[in-house]
């Protein structure tokens, strides 16, 4: 404040001593003379007048910028100090039922100190960057509140907008002492988000004391930290991966919903408050989760699908929840919730159910619950966003089939990108693929081929059609994606080696394994030369040179340098970092190959462990490692024990993902191989032709796992002596997989000796012979042309 006003007394100042020469030349001398002076005297204070004059706009702009940016910006630009604040409802807290003492409404319950209080003091005092994790209400966002009030009390406070973080770093820049608030982090991490760079350009050179103290839903973290198993971190979305790198940068502390004894002991200290008296009485619920009403708020939901009721209010909400599950952090307008809406409405009866006015329904969504002061739907100048504590209930129904194009056909680029890596992240591929084919040509349309954000979303219909079994498809996207970015960027830029590794990655899926290695091989060297044998790129790189090594046969070598890579991993990011169990789960499977199935099944076995416990047991990397325990104990010959696993991990993915889920029904495909390794062959036949119609039904006929379903009920029916029948199967499998790879693939290759052993079992030696011989020549051609 003082700065600016010393720039208006200097602005006074000048023009005054540029007047006043005037006026005394004016009256003690000629007309002549006194307008020389005049004039000499505006030229002299002309400058310095323009350039304080100039810095008191660019300092006026400063203030503007700073205030439509950040939260509490008093009248004369400044930020507040953490001691300042006093409503914590304004920075994310849920507000509580309100309660009347002394003609004053309270909405803010007493605090309760939590288990983890003591970590989060000690991250909020080592300073940095600091994450708390959990649940929707939780109390991670009162937690920091109370966190950073008692341990940085005299702290300047900013808390930018998402859109503000721009702007924010020219005022945190001035500041000795400052805090960074982030509350629901996953707004900030889109186009245009936080970022490792902006990260450390925040937090400075350590000469000032700055925290960034951010809170995050436990489902969006685990979103970006823990990609499921079978997408390996490298094929992920650059900016999904971006995010990735800059979560696990943070000192995260993770807090449960469901309150622990001692917790609820301390909470009944304070039963003379009515609302922590019904909380603690009600031991469903979270202390925090009953204070901010949400059971009230899910029930208020449910019951307004009621006939004559708030129906169509019931279906906006519903269409509101599913925007933010596709990956819309930001508001959404009314307009595309009441196109949106319409389908929910209909699927419950429609008309039959008296719905009400829109108008009426916007209404009463953003009315405050009975009991609370939230609501359902929150409302703002740019939209409205569902009450987050609806997004993590158990029993959501699935996203509707179309909805995420519909939805993001109304966005622009940005946006839809965002629903694109959503719905793959549901499994979706083809509708992923669907989204970001439409991104990409709209990106074309508006910025040209080569931008950065068309080859963007060009990289990730790539990734769709890999997942969607089209391999060869794929290849020529990445191979696009790589050239243009190597002609825009150059050929060791990050983003261009990026996609360079991807397109080893499709070579190795398309059995051109040794095209691979020699990919893998020229992108580790370019990464170990920018950016040292021991970054985390390098190690992703040389864990993926590994994993092509045992597909092309040197196992040895394989399990060596993953042996090698999880050792780097441990020391460099951690031994329970997820991306070294990653490549501990590789050595496993690298053990397995080498017939050493005794280690494959303990290294499994403590992976699994440890992910339990840092994930949790239900995250899909934890129910990953139980699968591959299963396939260690049926190749020991343990298929009893196999089968009472396989057992559980479907009831688990079942309760986890649903009955139709890609992994659920690989969990299936285990139980029905060890029903027949134990002799059960009818069951086991059963087993495998629901499977594999499951499988074809939703990732289509020729998709890889359903061929391997069909494959599985060839050879049931070959156990049971129905060698006809099985050839047919087998022929279908190896046909389809010469069309979707190619005749000399190893798996295509595999088939027709499937088929050949199936002709022998018929009589029809001669031809089972003449089929080997195809085999064999076209294995010896594979061979020639890879080499």
């Amino acid at each position: 404040m003082a700065g600016r006003v010393h720039l208006w007394i200097a602005y006074f100042v000048l023009a005054g001593i540029a007047g006043l020469a005037g006026v005394i030349a004016a009256i003690w001398m000629p007309p002549e003379r006194a307008a020389a002076v005049a004039a000499a005297a505006a030229a002299i204070t002309v400058l310095p007048v323009t350039r304080v004059s100039a810095r008191i706009d660019t300092a006026a702009r400063q203030r503007e910028l700073v205030s439509a940016s950040l939260y509490a910006v008093s009248a004369a630009g400044r930020l507040p100090r953490v001691r300042d604040l006093n409503d914590p409802i304004a920075l994310g807290v849920h507000a509580a039922e309100p309660v009347v003492r002394d003609g004053v409404t309270d909405r803010v319950a007493p605090f309760i100190r939590r288990d983890r209080e003591a970590d989060v003091h000690a991250a909020v005092t080592s300073g940095g960057f600091v994450l708390i994790v959990g649940e929707s209400t939780a109390g991670k966002t009162r937690l920091a509140y109370e966190a950073m009030r008692a341990v940085r009390p005299n702290h300047v406070f900013a808390c930018p907008t998402p859109s503000g973080l721009s702007t924010l770093l020219p005022a945190v820049q001035k500041e000795k002492r400052c805090i960074v608030w982030l509350d629901d982090l996953e707004r900030y991490l889109g186009a245009q988000g936080l970022t490792a760079t902006l990260l450390a350009q925040l937090l400075g050179d350590g000469s000032r004391d700055v925290l960034v103290i951010a809170t995050m839903r436990a489902q969006e973290y685990h979103q970006f930290v823990s990609p499921p198993i079978d997408v390996p971190p490298e094929v992920r979305a650059l900016r999904e991966r971006t995010a990735r790198e800059l979560l696990q940068s943070a000192r995260t502390v993770r807090i449960d919903r469901r309150w622990s004894a001692a917790e609820r002991e301390r909470a009944a200290e304070h039963a003379a408050d009515p609302r922590l008296a019904r909380a603690v009485d009600d031991e469903r619920f979270g202390i925090a989760e009953s204070l901010a009403c949400g059971p009230t708020m899910l029930m208020s939901w449910q019951n307004a699908w009621a006939p004559g009721g708030h129906p169509r209010a019931a279906a906006i909400l519903a269409a509101a929840v599913d925007c933010r599950r596709l990956g819309m952090h930001t508001p959404v307008s009314s307009a595309v919730l009441a196109n949106l809406h319409v389908r929910y409405l209909e699927d419950r009866g429609g008309d039959r159910l008296r719905p009400e006015p829109l108008d009426d329904a916007l209404s009463w969504l953003c009315a405050p619950v009975h009991g609370a002061t939230g609501s359902l739907l929150i409302g703002s100048a740019d939209g409205y966003q569902a009450f987050d504590y609806l997004l993590d209930i158990a029993d959501l129904h699935p996203v509707p089939a179309g909805l995420p194009f519909d939805l993001a056909s109304r966005l622009d680029p940005v946006h839809a990108h965002d629903v694109g890596l959503a719905v793959g992240r549901l499994s979706r591929w083809e509708e992923a693929h669907q989204v970001h084919r439409a991104v990409a040509a709209e990106c074309e349309r508006l910025l040209g081929p080569d931008h950065p954000d068309t080859l963007a979303s060009r990289y990730e219909v790539g990734f769709t059609l890999s997942r969607t079994g089209r391999a060869a498809d794929a290849l020529v996207e990445f191979t696009h994606v790589a050239n243009a970015r190597e002609r825009v960027l150059g050929a060791d830029d990050s983003d261009t080696l990026a996609a360079r590794q991807e397109t080893a990655y499709i070579l190795g899926q398309l059995g051109r394994r040794l095209e691979a290695h020699q990919i893998y091989a020229a992108v580790l060297a370019a990464r170990e030369r920018a950016m040292g044998a021991e970054h985390p790129s390098t190690l992703r790189c040389r864990h993926n040179l590994a994993f092509n090594l045992g597909r092309i046969g040197r196992l040895e070598e394989a399990y060596q340098m993953a042996l090698e890579v999880a050792v780097a991993r441990a020391r460099v990011l951690g031994a329970i970092h997820p991306d070294t169990l990653v490549t501990r789960y590789e050595v496993a499977y690298a053990l397995g190959k080498l017939d050493r199935w005794d280690e494959a099944l303990q290294t499994y076995r403590e992976v699994a462990e440890v992910r339990a416990q840092v994930l949790g047991p239900d995250h899909s990397d934890t129910l990953a490692a139980r699968y591959e325990v299963g396939i260690s104990l049926g190749r020991l010959g343990r298929s009893g024990e196999a089968l009472t696993l396989y057992r559980a991990l479907v009831d688990d993915r079942t309760r986890v993902h649903g009955p139709d889920h890609s992994e659920t029904l690989r969990s299936r495909h285990g139980l029905g191989v060890n029903l027949g390794r134990l002799g059960r062959w009818e069951e086991a036949l059963a087993e495998a032709r629901d499977v594999c119609a499951l499988r074809e039904r939703i990732l289509g006929p020729d998709h890889p796992d359903a061929l391997v379903s069909r494959r599985e009920v060839a050879v049931g029916l070959g156990w049971l002596d129905r060698w006809a029948d099985a050839l047919i199967e087998y022929r279908r499998v190896a046909d389809a997989r010469e069309c979707v790879l190619s005749p000399d693939h190893p798996d295509a290759l595999a088939s027709r000796e499937d088929e050949a052993h199936c002709l022998e079992q018929l009589g029809r030696g001669q031809e089972a012979a003449n089929l080997r011989d195809r085999v064999t020549a076209l294995r010896q051609q594979h061979a020639s042309s890879d080499g």
